[in-house]
Protein backbone atom coordinates (compact mmCIF):
# COMPACT_ATOMS: atom_id res chain seq x y z
CA UNK A 1 0.00 0.00 0.00
CA UNK A 2 2.93 2.60 0.57
CA UNK A 3 4.57 1.76 -2.70
CA UNK A 4 0.59 2.57 -4.61
CA UNK A 5 0.48 5.74 -2.60
CA UNK A 6 3.65 6.98 -2.98
CA UNK A 7 3.23 6.44 -6.83
CA UNK A 8 0.33 7.83 -7.20
CA UNK A 9 0.87 11.07 -5.19
CA UNK A 10 4.11 11.31 -7.04
CA UNK A 11 2.80 11.02 -10.24
CA UNK A 12 -0.13 13.57 -9.62
CA UNK A 13 2.56 15.58 -8.03
CA UNK A 14 4.53 15.40 -11.35
CA UNK A 15 2.04 16.40 -13.85
CA UNK A 16 1.14 19.24 -11.67
CA UNK A 17 4.66 20.76 -12.09
CA UNK A 18 5.49 18.74 -15.31
CA UNK A 19 7.22 22.16 -17.00
CA UNK A 20 9.47 22.17 -14.25
CA UNK A 21 10.56 18.45 -14.14
CA UNK A 22 10.71 18.44 -17.65
CA UNK A 23 12.91 21.41 -18.12
CA UNK A 24 15.46 20.16 -15.72
CA UNK A 25 15.67 16.72 -16.80
CA UNK A 26 15.85 17.35 -20.58
CA UNK A 27 18.16 20.62 -20.45
CA UNK A 28 20.81 18.28 -18.45
CA UNK A 29 20.53 15.55 -20.65
CA UNK A 30 21.26 17.72 -23.93
CA UNK A 31 24.45 19.36 -21.94
CA UNK A 32 25.56 16.08 -21.11
CA UNK A 33 24.57 14.19 -25.25
CA UNK A 34 25.58 17.65 -27.73
CA UNK A 35 28.17 19.01 -25.39
CA UNK A 36 30.07 16.79 -22.49
CA UNK A 37 29.97 13.19 -24.33
CA UNK A 38 31.61 14.72 -27.77
CA UNK A 39 34.23 16.45 -25.88
CA UNK A 40 35.12 13.51 -23.83
CA UNK A 41 35.27 11.31 -27.26
CA UNK A 42 37.55 13.95 -28.47
CA UNK A 43 40.13 14.34 -26.34
CA UNK A 44 40.18 10.55 -25.83
CA UNK A 45 40.79 10.39 -29.62
CA UNK A 46 43.17 13.40 -29.61
CA UNK A 47 45.26 11.54 -26.56
CA UNK A 48 45.25 8.24 -28.34
CA UNK A 49 46.53 9.94 -31.58
CA UNK A 50 49.04 12.28 -29.55
CA UNK A 51 50.50 9.54 -27.58
CA UNK A 52 50.16 6.82 -31.17
CA UNK A 53 47.97 4.22 -29.52
CA UNK A 54 46.20 2.87 -32.55
CA UNK A 55 43.46 1.07 -30.56
CA UNK A 56 42.34 0.73 -26.53
CA UNK A 57 41.61 -3.16 -25.77
CA UNK A 58 42.00 -5.34 -22.80
CA UNK A 59 44.40 -7.38 -25.53
CA UNK A 60 47.15 -3.91 -25.10
CA UNK A 61 46.21 -2.49 -21.92
CA UNK A 62 49.67 -3.71 -20.38
CA UNK A 63 50.95 -2.71 -23.39
CA UNK A 64 49.92 0.77 -23.46
CA UNK A 65 50.81 1.04 -19.77
CA UNK A 66 54.31 -0.13 -20.46
CA UNK A 67 55.08 1.91 -23.38
CA UNK A 68 52.70 4.41 -22.98
CA UNK A 69 52.34 6.20 -19.75
CA UNK A 70 51.28 9.54 -20.88
CA UNK A 71 48.58 7.83 -22.65
CA UNK A 72 47.52 6.04 -19.61
CA UNK A 73 47.68 9.03 -17.39
CA UNK A 74 45.57 10.88 -19.63
CA UNK A 75 43.04 8.46 -20.17
CA UNK A 76 42.41 8.52 -15.78
CA UNK A 77 42.51 11.51 -15.80
CA UNK A 78 39.35 11.57 -17.96
CA UNK A 79 37.56 9.31 -16.83
CA UNK A 80 37.96 11.11 -13.17
CA UNK A 81 36.23 14.21 -14.97
CA UNK A 82 33.34 11.67 -16.40
CA UNK A 83 33.03 10.42 -12.91
CA UNK A 84 33.03 14.06 -11.53
CA UNK A 85 30.29 15.32 -13.92
CA UNK A 86 28.27 12.11 -13.36
CA UNK A 87 27.91 13.23 -9.68
CA UNK A 88 27.61 16.93 -10.98
CA UNK A 89 24.37 15.15 -13.00
CA UNK A 90 23.04 13.29 -10.02
CA UNK A 91 23.38 16.04 -7.47
CA UNK A 92 22.01 18.61 -9.96
CA UNK A 93 19.03 16.75 -10.16
CA UNK A 94 18.61 15.90 -6.30
CA UNK A 95 19.20 19.65 -5.41
CA UNK A 96 16.72 20.93 -8.58
CA UNK A 97 13.96 18.79 -7.48
CA UNK A 98 14.27 19.73 -4.05
CA UNK A 99 14.16 23.04 -5.56
CA UNK A 100 11.20 22.47 -7.31
CA UNK A 101 9.40 20.75 -4.31
CA UNK A 102 10.20 23.67 -2.18
CA UNK A 103 8.29 26.01 -4.76
CA UNK A 104 11.12 26.93 -6.50
CA UNK A 105 13.22 29.40 -4.02
CA UNK A 106 16.43 29.11 -5.82
CA UNK A 107 17.12 30.31 -8.94
CA UNK A 108 18.64 28.03 -11.46
CA UNK A 109 21.94 29.65 -10.87
CA UNK A 110 21.69 28.81 -7.63
CA UNK A 111 21.05 25.82 -7.38
CA UNK A 112 23.84 25.28 -10.58
CA UNK A 113 26.21 27.43 -7.93
CA UNK A 114 25.05 24.72 -4.91
CA UNK A 115 26.31 21.82 -6.94
CA UNK A 116 29.37 22.97 -7.61
CA UNK A 117 30.20 23.85 -4.08
CA UNK A 118 29.05 19.86 -3.22
CA UNK A 119 31.56 18.66 -5.89
CA UNK A 120 34.04 21.07 -4.19
CA UNK A 121 33.43 19.78 -1.09
CA UNK A 122 34.03 16.00 -1.84
CA UNK A 123 36.43 13.94 -0.40
CA UNK A 124 38.29 11.27 -2.77
CA UNK A 125 36.78 8.52 -0.39
CA UNK A 126 33.26 10.58 -1.65
CA UNK A 127 34.52 9.81 -5.46
CA UNK A 128 35.07 6.33 -4.70
CA UNK A 129 32.29 5.38 -2.78
CA UNK A 130 29.89 6.88 -5.46
CA UNK A 131 31.79 4.55 -7.96
CA UNK A 132 31.37 1.94 -6.17
CA UNK A 133 27.30 2.90 -5.42
CA UNK A 134 26.74 3.12 -8.79
CA UNK A 135 28.27 -0.39 -9.50
CA UNK A 136 26.05 -1.99 -7.44
CA UNK A 137 22.64 0.12 -8.62
CA UNK A 138 23.35 0.63 -12.14
CA UNK A 139 21.64 -2.97 -12.70
CA UNK A 140 18.47 -1.97 -11.68
CA UNK A 141 18.80 2.00 -11.73
CA UNK A 142 19.57 1.91 -15.05
CA UNK A 143 16.07 0.90 -15.94
CA UNK A 144 14.30 4.06 -14.63
CA UNK A 145 17.73 6.54 -14.50
CA UNK A 146 20.16 6.35 -17.38
CA UNK A 147 22.80 8.57 -18.68
CA UNK A 148 25.07 9.10 -21.87
CA UNK A 149 28.09 9.02 -19.66
CA UNK A 150 27.63 5.41 -18.44
CA UNK A 151 26.46 4.09 -22.06
CA UNK A 152 29.80 2.26 -21.90
CA UNK A 153 29.38 0.84 -18.10
CA UNK A 154 28.26 -2.40 -19.19
CA UNK A 155 29.36 -6.10 -19.28
CA UNK A 156 28.99 -6.92 -23.28
CA UNK A 157 26.38 -9.25 -24.02
CA UNK A 158 28.67 -12.35 -25.01
CA UNK A 159 29.98 -12.46 -20.96
CA UNK A 160 27.11 -12.43 -19.53
CA UNK A 161 26.12 -15.17 -22.04
CA UNK A 162 29.26 -17.34 -21.14
CA UNK A 163 28.26 -16.72 -17.49
CA UNK A 164 24.87 -17.83 -17.62
CA UNK A 165 25.88 -20.92 -19.65
CA UNK A 166 28.30 -22.37 -16.60
CA UNK A 167 26.01 -23.17 -13.64
CA UNK A 168 28.18 -21.68 -11.04
CA UNK A 169 28.93 -18.66 -12.54
CA UNK A 170 24.98 -18.23 -13.30
CA UNK A 171 24.59 -18.82 -9.90
CA UNK A 172 27.31 -16.33 -8.32
CA UNK A 173 25.91 -13.71 -11.19
CA UNK A 174 22.52 -14.10 -9.56
CA UNK A 175 24.11 -13.99 -6.16
CA UNK A 176 25.47 -10.33 -7.06
CA UNK A 177 21.99 -9.04 -8.31
CA UNK A 178 20.53 -10.30 -5.27
CA UNK A 179 23.65 -8.60 -2.91
CA UNK A 180 23.47 -5.27 -5.07
CA UNK A 181 19.53 -5.05 -4.62
CA UNK A 182 19.99 -5.54 -1.01
CA UNK A 183 22.96 -3.17 -0.66
CA UNK A 184 21.27 -0.43 -3.05
CA UNK A 185 18.41 -0.25 -1.29
CA UNK A 186 20.15 -0.26 2.31
CA UNK A 187 22.55 2.68 1.11
CA UNK A 188 19.78 4.66 -0.67
CA UNK A 189 19.99 7.69 1.43
CA UNK A 190 23.61 7.63 1.18
CA UNK A 191 23.58 10.39 -1.64
CA UNK A 192 21.49 13.13 -0.73
CA UNK A 193 22.97 12.76 2.67
CA UNK A 194 26.04 13.45 0.92
CA UNK A 195 25.27 15.87 -1.79
CA UNK A 196 22.25 17.90 -0.01
CA UNK A 197 23.35 17.68 3.65
CA UNK A 198 26.76 17.37 2.68
CA UNK A 199 28.12 14.24 5.28
CA UNK A 200 31.28 12.36 4.44
CA UNK A 201 30.69 9.59 2.65
CA UNK A 202 31.49 7.48 5.75
CA UNK A 203 28.68 9.27 8.00
CA UNK A 204 26.37 8.86 5.37
CA UNK A 205 26.57 5.35 4.77
CA UNK A 206 26.28 4.90 8.52
CA UNK A 207 23.02 6.79 8.94
CA UNK A 208 21.59 5.19 5.31
CA UNK A 209 21.97 2.14 6.82
CA UNK A 210 20.53 2.47 10.20
CA UNK A 211 17.54 4.76 8.38
CA UNK A 212 16.51 1.58 6.27
CA UNK A 213 16.36 -0.84 8.65
CA UNK A 214 13.18 -2.20 8.20
CA UNK A 215 12.38 -0.78 5.72
CA UNK A 216 14.02 -2.78 2.42
CA UNK A 217 10.66 -4.03 0.86
CA UNK A 218 9.34 -0.64 1.39
CA UNK A 219 11.55 1.03 -1.08
CA UNK A 220 12.33 -1.79 -3.12
CA UNK A 221 8.59 -1.97 -3.79
CA UNK A 222 8.45 1.69 -4.82
CA UNK A 223 11.47 1.00 -7.64
CA UNK A 224 10.13 -1.81 -8.85
CA UNK A 225 6.15 -0.54 -8.81
CA UNK A 226 7.41 2.40 -10.90
CA UNK A 227 8.87 0.25 -13.53
CA UNK A 228 5.91 -1.91 -13.87
CA UNK A 229 4.03 1.51 -14.11
CA UNK A 230 6.35 2.92 -16.44
CA UNK A 231 6.00 -0.75 -18.77
CA UNK A 232 2.41 -0.89 -19.01
CA UNK A 233 2.19 2.96 -19.82
CA UNK A 234 4.61 2.58 -22.90
CA UNK A 235 2.53 -0.72 -23.93
CA UNK A 236 -0.44 0.53 -23.77
CA UNK A 237 0.52 4.13 -26.06
CA UNK A 238 2.57 1.96 -28.30
CA UNK A 239 -0.44 -0.59 -28.89
CA UNK A 240 -2.78 2.23 -29.43
CA UNK A 241 -0.76 4.16 -31.38
CA UNK A 242 0.39 0.86 -33.78
CA UNK A 243 -3.27 0.02 -33.97
CA UNK A 244 -4.37 3.27 -34.98
CA UNK A 245 -1.90 3.38 -37.90
CA UNK A 246 -2.97 0.15 -38.94
CA UNK A 247 -6.51 1.82 -39.78
CA UNK A 248 -5.28 4.56 -41.43
CA UNK A 249 -3.01 2.85 -43.42
CA UNK A 250 -5.57 2.23 -45.64
CA UNK A 251 -6.58 5.85 -46.40
CA UNK A 252 -4.78 8.45 -48.55
CA UNK A 253 -3.75 10.43 -45.35
CA UNK A 254 -1.78 7.60 -43.93
CA UNK A 255 2.08 8.82 -44.42
CA UNK A 256 0.78 12.50 -42.67
CA UNK A 257 -0.43 10.50 -40.09
CA UNK A 258 2.65 8.14 -39.70
CA UNK A 259 4.56 11.00 -39.61
CA UNK A 260 2.42 12.73 -36.74
CA UNK A 261 2.46 9.22 -35.04
CA UNK A 262 6.20 9.12 -35.26
CA UNK A 263 6.34 12.73 -34.01
CA UNK A 264 4.28 11.56 -30.90
CA UNK A 265 5.68 8.43 -30.06
CA UNK A 266 9.30 10.58 -30.18
CA UNK A 267 7.89 13.16 -27.30
CA UNK A 268 6.18 10.40 -25.26
CA UNK A 269 8.97 8.65 -24.95
CA UNK A 270 11.26 11.62 -24.35
CA UNK A 271 8.62 12.49 -21.76
CA UNK A 272 8.77 9.31 -19.89
CA UNK A 273 12.25 9.23 -19.78
CA UNK A 274 11.55 12.42 -17.77
CA UNK A 275 9.05 10.76 -15.70
CA UNK A 276 10.78 8.22 -14.79
CA UNK A 277 13.77 9.83 -13.85
CA UNK A 278 11.88 11.86 -11.76
CA UNK A 279 10.34 9.09 -9.99
CA UNK A 280 13.48 7.23 -9.66
CA UNK A 281 14.76 10.63 -7.79
CA UNK A 282 11.78 10.89 -5.64
CA UNK A 283 12.14 7.49 -4.54
CA UNK A 284 15.96 8.26 -2.88
CA UNK A 285 14.84 11.79 -1.79
CA UNK A 286 11.76 10.07 -0.07
CA UNK A 287 14.07 8.06 2.21
CA UNK A 288 15.91 11.53 3.42
CA UNK A 289 12.76 13.55 3.52
CA UNK A 290 11.61 11.42 6.49
CA UNK A 291 14.70 12.38 8.76
CA UNK A 292 14.95 16.19 7.53
CA UNK A 293 15.15 18.62 10.76
CA UNK A 294 12.11 20.21 8.91
CA UNK A 295 10.37 18.13 7.40
CA UNK A 296 9.07 18.42 3.75
CA UNK A 297 5.97 17.70 2.84
CA UNK A 298 6.44 15.87 -0.40
CA UNK A 299 3.69 16.82 -2.86
CA UNK A 300 2.18 19.65 -1.03
CA UNK A 301 3.41 22.60 -2.23
CA UNK A 302 2.21 25.34 -4.80
CA UNK A 303 4.62 26.61 -7.19
CA UNK A 304 4.63 30.25 -8.81
CA UNK A 305 1.73 30.54 -11.27
CA UNK A 306 3.72 32.79 -13.41
CA UNK A 307 7.09 30.62 -12.75
CA UNK A 308 4.78 27.23 -13.76
CA UNK A 309 3.78 29.50 -17.26
CA UNK A 310 6.48 30.83 -18.03
CA UNK A 311 8.48 27.27 -17.39
CA UNK A 312 6.41 25.47 -19.69
CA UNK A 313 5.74 27.79 -22.38
CA UNK A 314 9.53 27.17 -22.41
CA UNK A 315 9.32 23.27 -23.03
CA UNK A 316 6.58 23.91 -25.67
CA UNK A 317 9.13 26.52 -27.24
CA UNK A 318 11.67 24.19 -27.49
CA UNK A 319 9.10 21.26 -28.44
CA UNK A 320 8.33 23.18 -31.24
CA UNK A 321 11.62 24.06 -32.80
CA UNK A 322 12.67 19.98 -32.34
CA UNK A 323 9.51 19.17 -33.60
CA UNK A 324 10.14 20.60 -37.28
CA UNK A 325 13.65 18.88 -37.36
CA UNK A 326 12.04 15.30 -35.91
CA UNK A 327 9.12 16.12 -39.00
CA UNK A 328 12.33 15.71 -41.64
CA UNK A 329 13.77 12.45 -40.21
CA UNK A 330 10.45 11.52 -39.99
CA UNK A 331 9.64 11.75 -43.37
CA UNK A 332 13.00 10.46 -43.98
CA UNK A 333 12.41 7.56 -42.25
CA UNK A 334 9.17 6.67 -43.63
CA UNK A 335 10.40 6.65 -46.68
CA UNK A 336 12.83 4.01 -46.03
CA UNK A 337 16.14 6.34 -46.30
CA UNK A 338 17.02 5.89 -42.77
CA UNK A 339 17.73 2.12 -42.41
CA UNK A 340 20.89 0.08 -43.47
CA UNK A 341 20.59 -3.47 -45.12
CA UNK A 342 23.65 -5.10 -43.42
CA UNK A 343 25.02 -8.12 -44.61
CA UNK A 344 23.45 -10.99 -43.17
CA UNK A 345 26.71 -13.47 -41.08
CA UNK A 346 26.04 -17.07 -40.35
CA UNK A 347 27.97 -17.18 -36.80
CA UNK A 348 30.14 -20.48 -36.83
CA UNK A 349 27.92 -21.65 -39.97
CA UNK A 350 24.98 -22.52 -37.84
CA UNK A 351 21.63 -21.01 -38.27
CA UNK A 352 19.21 -21.63 -34.98
CA UNK A 353 21.54 -24.81 -34.25
CA UNK A 354 21.40 -26.86 -37.01
CA UNK A 355 23.96 -28.16 -36.76
CA UNK A 356 27.38 -28.48 -35.46
CA UNK A 357 29.17 -25.15 -35.05
CA UNK A 358 32.07 -24.98 -37.70
CA UNK A 359 31.29 -28.06 -39.51
CA UNK A 360 30.67 -28.67 -43.42
CA UNK A 361 27.77 -30.59 -42.97
CA UNK A 362 26.09 -27.67 -41.08
CA UNK A 363 27.97 -24.82 -43.30
CA UNK A 364 26.67 -26.95 -46.34
CA UNK A 365 22.78 -26.46 -44.46
CA UNK A 366 23.21 -22.88 -43.90
CA UNK A 367 24.89 -21.80 -47.05
CA UNK A 368 21.17 -22.69 -48.55
CA UNK A 369 19.72 -20.13 -46.71
CA UNK A 370 22.08 -17.66 -48.88
CA UNK A 371 23.52 -15.64 -46.14
CA UNK A 372 26.54 -13.18 -47.53
CA UNK A 373 28.68 -14.49 -45.68
CA UNK A 374 29.49 -17.98 -43.52
CA UNK A 375 31.46 -16.87 -39.87
CA UNK A 376 34.06 -19.96 -39.16
CA UNK A 377 37.07 -19.83 -36.87
CA UNK A 378 40.23 -21.40 -37.68
CA UNK A 379 43.32 -22.73 -34.91
CA UNK A 380 46.69 -23.43 -35.89
CA UNK A 381 47.63 -27.40 -34.90
CA UNK A 382 50.15 -28.72 -33.47
CA UNK A 383 52.23 -29.43 -36.77
CA UNK A 384 51.22 -25.68 -38.24
CA UNK A 385 48.56 -26.50 -40.23
CA UNK A 386 44.70 -24.95 -39.84
CA UNK A 387 41.88 -26.65 -38.17
CA UNK A 388 38.24 -25.44 -38.14
CA UNK A 389 37.63 -24.87 -34.85
CA UNK A 390 36.65 -21.85 -32.00
CA UNK A 391 37.69 -23.16 -28.28
CA UNK A 392 41.13 -23.89 -27.76
CA UNK A 393 40.29 -26.97 -26.52
CA UNK A 394 38.01 -30.59 -27.38
CA UNK A 395 35.90 -30.41 -24.07
CA UNK A 396 32.70 -28.43 -24.41
CA UNK A 397 32.39 -30.27 -28.18
CA UNK A 398 34.41 -33.83 -27.94
CA UNK A 399 34.23 -34.30 -23.86
CA UNK A 400 38.12 -34.85 -24.52
CA UNK A 401 40.74 -32.85 -22.21
CA UNK A 402 42.90 -31.88 -25.27
CA UNK A 403 43.90 -28.79 -26.39
CA UNK A 404 43.91 -28.19 -30.27
CA UNK A 405 47.90 -26.14 -30.44
CA UNK A 406 49.10 -29.74 -29.32
CA UNK A 407 47.36 -32.11 -31.67
CA UNK A 408 48.28 -32.70 -35.14
CA UNK A 409 45.60 -32.04 -38.69
CA UNK A 410 45.66 -35.74 -38.96
CA UNK A 411 44.73 -36.84 -35.21
CA UNK A 412 41.86 -33.49 -35.28
CA UNK A 413 39.98 -34.27 -38.18
CA UNK A 414 39.42 -37.98 -36.98
CA UNK A 415 37.58 -36.43 -33.71
CA UNK A 416 33.88 -36.95 -33.82
CA UNK A 417 32.04 -33.38 -32.56
CA UNK A 418 28.76 -33.34 -31.06
CA UNK A 419 25.58 -29.98 -30.69
CA UNK A 420 22.55 -29.46 -30.66
CA UNK A 421 21.61 -33.00 -31.70
CA UNK A 422 24.18 -33.66 -34.56
CA UNK A 423 27.38 -34.79 -35.10
CA UNK A 424 30.12 -34.40 -37.60
CA UNK A 425 33.97 -34.84 -37.71
CA UNK A 426 36.43 -31.81 -37.32
CA UNK A 427 37.27 -29.82 -40.53
CA UNK A 428 40.61 -28.98 -41.82
CA UNK A 429 40.04 -25.44 -43.47
CA UNK A 430 41.67 -26.53 -46.85
CA UNK A 431 38.60 -28.72 -46.41
CA UNK A 432 35.89 -26.40 -45.66
CA UNK A 433 37.32 -23.76 -47.86
CA UNK A 434 37.54 -25.74 -50.62
CA UNK A 435 33.51 -26.78 -50.11
CA UNK A 436 32.14 -23.42 -49.82
CA UNK A 437 33.96 -22.78 -52.85
CA UNK A 438 31.97 -25.23 -54.77
CA UNK A 439 28.75 -24.26 -53.22
CA UNK A 440 29.34 -20.31 -53.79
CA UNK A 441 29.27 -19.78 -50.07
CA UNK A 442 31.64 -17.12 -48.95
CA UNK A 443 33.48 -17.06 -45.93
CA UNK A 444 34.33 -14.59 -43.06
CA UNK A 445 37.58 -16.13 -41.45
CA UNK A 446 38.31 -15.44 -37.72
CA UNK A 447 41.93 -16.27 -37.36
CA UNK A 448 41.85 -17.96 -33.41
CA UNK A 449 45.31 -17.64 -31.65
CA UNK A 450 46.82 -19.55 -28.36
CA UNK A 451 50.36 -19.42 -26.86
CA UNK A 452 51.17 -22.07 -29.07
CA UNK A 453 51.09 -20.62 -32.42
CA UNK A 454 54.31 -20.27 -34.64
CA UNK A 455 55.16 -16.23 -34.75
CA UNK A 456 54.85 -16.83 -38.67
CA UNK A 457 51.35 -17.79 -38.73
CA UNK A 458 50.08 -14.75 -40.73
CA UNK A 459 52.83 -15.72 -43.52
CA UNK A 460 51.47 -19.26 -44.03
CA UNK A 461 48.25 -18.78 -43.70
CA UNK A 462 48.32 -16.80 -46.42
CA UNK A 463 50.57 -18.50 -48.70
CA UNK A 464 48.61 -21.43 -48.21
CA UNK A 465 45.24 -20.01 -48.75
CA UNK A 466 45.69 -16.36 -50.29
CA UNK A 467 45.26 -16.51 -53.82
CA UNK A 468 41.91 -19.00 -53.34
CA UNK A 469 40.38 -16.25 -50.52
CA UNK A 470 41.22 -13.37 -52.72
CA UNK A 471 39.45 -15.22 -56.08
CA UNK A 472 36.79 -16.04 -54.27
CA UNK A 473 36.08 -12.61 -52.24
CA UNK A 474 36.38 -14.15 -48.67
CA UNK A 475 37.15 -12.19 -46.00
CA UNK A 476 38.79 -12.34 -42.40
CA UNK A 477 38.61 -11.23 -39.41
CA UNK A 478 40.44 -11.24 -35.72
CA UNK A 479 41.11 -10.27 -32.16
CA UNK A 480 44.75 -10.46 -32.88
CA UNK A 481 46.22 -6.83 -33.79
CA UNK A 482 48.66 -8.61 -34.49
CA UNK A 483 47.99 -10.38 -36.97
CA UNK A 484 45.39 -8.32 -38.33
CA UNK A 485 48.50 -5.34 -39.49
CA UNK A 486 50.89 -7.82 -40.50
CA UNK A 487 48.50 -9.37 -42.79
CA UNK A 488 47.74 -5.81 -44.41
CA UNK A 489 51.13 -4.49 -44.12
CA UNK A 490 52.06 -7.74 -46.53
CA UNK A 491 48.59 -7.88 -48.83
CA UNK A 492 46.65 -4.35 -48.59
CA UNK A 493 44.53 -5.79 -51.37
CA UNK A 494 43.34 -8.61 -48.71
CA UNK A 495 40.33 -7.56 -46.53
CA UNK A 496 40.41 -7.68 -42.78
CA UNK A 497 38.20 -6.94 -40.22
CA UNK A 498 39.65 -6.16 -36.17
CA UNK A 499 37.77 -7.72 -33.82
CA UNK A 500 36.95 -4.77 -30.59
CA UNK A 501 34.82 -6.84 -27.73
CA UNK A 502 34.24 -3.06 -26.13
CA UNK A 503 33.88 0.46 -27.74
CA UNK A 504 35.98 2.54 -25.55
CA UNK A 505 37.66 4.65 -28.37
CA UNK A 506 37.35 4.90 -32.23
CA UNK A 507 40.89 3.10 -33.18
CA UNK A 508 42.78 3.96 -36.14
CA UNK A 509 44.30 1.04 -38.02
CA UNK A 510 44.79 -0.48 -41.42
CA UNK A 511 41.72 -2.62 -40.97
CA UNK A 512 39.28 -2.71 -43.15
CA UNK A 513 36.46 -2.89 -41.22
CA UNK A 514 35.83 -3.64 -37.42
CA UNK A 515 33.85 -6.43 -35.87
CA UNK A 516 31.77 -4.81 -32.91
CA UNK A 517 30.43 -6.16 -30.06
CA UNK A 518 26.67 -5.08 -30.22
CA UNK A 519 26.75 -3.63 -26.31
CA UNK A 520 28.65 -0.71 -26.31
CA UNK A 521 28.15 -0.03 -30.05
CA UNK A 522 26.75 3.28 -30.82
CA UNK A 523 26.00 5.38 -34.10
CA UNK A 524 28.63 7.95 -33.71
CA UNK A 525 31.50 5.01 -33.95
CA UNK A 526 29.70 3.67 -37.36
CA UNK A 527 29.41 7.36 -38.15
CA UNK A 528 33.57 7.59 -37.60
CA UNK A 529 34.17 4.08 -39.61
CA UNK A 530 31.85 5.70 -42.29
CA UNK A 531 33.65 8.95 -42.52
CA UNK A 532 37.41 6.70 -42.91
CA UNK A 533 35.61 4.44 -45.15
CA UNK A 534 35.46 1.12 -43.26
CA UNK A 535 32.78 -1.51 -42.57
CA UNK A 536 31.57 -2.09 -39.28
CA UNK A 537 30.35 -5.47 -38.85
CA UNK A 538 27.91 -6.12 -35.24
CA UNK A 539 27.75 -9.45 -33.32
CA UNK A 540 26.16 -11.32 -32.30
CA UNK A 541 22.86 -9.91 -33.50
CA UNK A 542 19.85 -12.77 -32.45
CA UNK A 543 17.21 -11.13 -32.01
CA UNK A 544 14.94 -8.25 -33.94
CA UNK A 545 14.96 -5.32 -31.48
CA UNK A 546 18.45 -5.57 -31.72
CA UNK A 547 18.79 -6.13 -35.26
CA UNK A 548 16.54 -2.78 -35.45
CA UNK A 549 18.75 -0.92 -33.44
CA UNK A 550 21.85 -2.20 -35.82
CA UNK A 551 19.90 -1.02 -38.90
CA UNK A 552 19.08 2.48 -37.41
CA UNK A 553 22.68 3.11 -36.63
CA UNK A 554 23.82 1.94 -39.98
CA UNK A 555 25.70 -1.37 -39.32
CA UNK A 556 27.19 -3.07 -42.47
CA UNK A 557 26.79 -6.43 -41.55
CA UNK A 558 25.35 -8.48 -38.93
CA UNK A 559 26.99 -11.91 -37.18
CA UNK A 560 24.01 -14.08 -36.17
CA UNK A 561 22.87 -17.33 -34.51
CA UNK A 562 19.16 -17.11 -36.13
CA UNK A 563 19.98 -16.23 -39.89
CA UNK A 564 16.17 -17.21 -41.07
CA UNK A 565 14.90 -14.76 -38.26
CA UNK A 566 17.18 -12.06 -39.05
CA UNK A 567 17.28 -12.47 -43.26
CA UNK A 568 13.29 -12.00 -42.40
CA UNK A 569 13.71 -8.90 -40.40
CA UNK A 570 15.65 -7.16 -42.49
CA UNK A 571 13.17 -8.49 -45.42
CA UNK A 572 10.56 -7.03 -43.07
CA UNK A 573 11.77 -3.48 -42.71
CA UNK A 574 13.00 -2.74 -46.29
CA UNK A 575 10.77 -4.79 -48.44
CA UNK A 576 7.68 -1.77 -48.89
CA UNK A 577 6.49 -2.18 -45.17
CA UNK A 578 3.79 -0.25 -43.95
CA UNK A 579 3.87 2.12 -41.90
CA UNK A 580 2.29 0.65 -39.23
CA UNK A 581 5.36 -2.05 -39.64
CA UNK A 582 7.82 0.82 -39.77
CA UNK A 583 6.39 2.25 -36.49
CA UNK A 584 6.82 -1.18 -34.87
CA UNK A 585 10.23 -1.26 -36.13
CA UNK A 586 10.87 2.48 -35.08
CA UNK A 587 9.10 1.13 -31.32
CA UNK A 588 11.85 -1.43 -31.09
CA UNK A 589 14.64 1.32 -31.18
CA UNK A 590 13.07 3.07 -28.93
CA UNK A 591 14.11 2.97 -25.24
CA UNK A 592 14.98 4.87 -21.77
CA UNK A 593 18.03 4.06 -22.59
CA UNK A 594 18.78 4.98 -26.00
CA UNK A 595 16.69 8.28 -25.46
CA UNK A 596 19.65 9.85 -23.47
CA UNK A 597 22.57 8.57 -25.58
Amino acid sequence: MQAWRFWREATHHFFQHWGSYVTLVFVTNLVISYLAVPAFTWLTAALMKWQRVPYVSYTNIVTITLQHPLAIAGLLLILLAIITLIYWQFAYLLLGITNIRSGRPDSSRAVLTETVRSIAGASPSTFLFFIGYFIVIMPFGSELFTTPLLNKAKIPSFIVSYLMDNPLWAVLLGLFYVVAAYLGTRLIAVLPLMMIDHYHSREAIRLSWQRTRGEFWNYLSKIVLTLIMVSIAVTIIYAAIYLGQLIFDKTSIALAIATFNLFLMEVITEFIVCYSTILFMMVILSSHDTHRRTPLSLFSFREPAKTKLRTRLLIISGLTVISALMVAFNLIYLNGLAMSKPLTIAHRGVDNGNGVQNTIPAMVKTSKEKPDYVEMDIRETKDHQFVVMHDANLKNLANLKRSVSKMTLAQLTKVTVTENGYQAKIPSFDHYLNTAIQHHQKLLIEIKTSSGDTKDLPDRFYRQFGTRIMAHHEQVHTLSYGIMNRLKQAHPQLFVSYILPYNLTFPHTRANAYTMEATTLNDTFIDQANREHKKVYAWDIDDVTTMDQMMFMGANGVITNNLSLIQQEIKDNTDHPSYANLLLTFMNDLSLETQTQ
